[in-house]
């Protein structure tokens, strides 16, 4: 992997990462508007922001795999990744904004238990790959 490659990498990520955590301190990082702009939530809204963060924060995480030059296992580890993405960014939100829905606590509980069903998934298909090695 070539200097350039690594560099572009390297400053998409600390931008998706920087985009992914800002909404959490009341700002907002919009690539088609110069600056940061203030971040107040609109509570009906707040999946999508939740989402946003949760998608930026897992390319993030396979932008660092793919600079360390590990790639997934199986296929099954995108969506384990985005489920504890949803999860922990998902239960940010609600503390941080002081949202107490209790049918969003079980949501997240629903995916942290989806989340706990691809892991289980995920070592079951790396144990198959690498089955043969020995």
């Amino acid at each position: 992997m070539n200097a350039l490659t690594r560099i572009i990498c390297v400053i998409v990520s600390l931008w998706l990462a920087i985009s992914a955590l800002l909404p959490l301190f009341g700002y907002n990082l919009i690539a088609s508007k110069p600056g940061l702009v203030a971040f107040v939530p609109d509570r009906d809204l707040l999946y999508l922001y939740v989402i946003r963060s949760a998608c930026f924060a897992t390319m993030v995480f396979y932008a660092i795999n793919f600079l360390r030059r590990r790639r997934p296992l199986s296929s099954v580890s995108p969506l384990l990744t985005f489920c504890i993405m949803l999860v922990i960014f998902g239960s940010a939100y609600l503390v941080v904004f002081d949202i107490a829905f209790g049918y969003l606590w079980t949501f997240l509980a629903f995916l942290a238990g989806l989340g706990l069903f691809f892991f289980f998934e995920n070592e079951k298909e790396r144990s198959m790959l690498f089955k043969d090695i020995w």
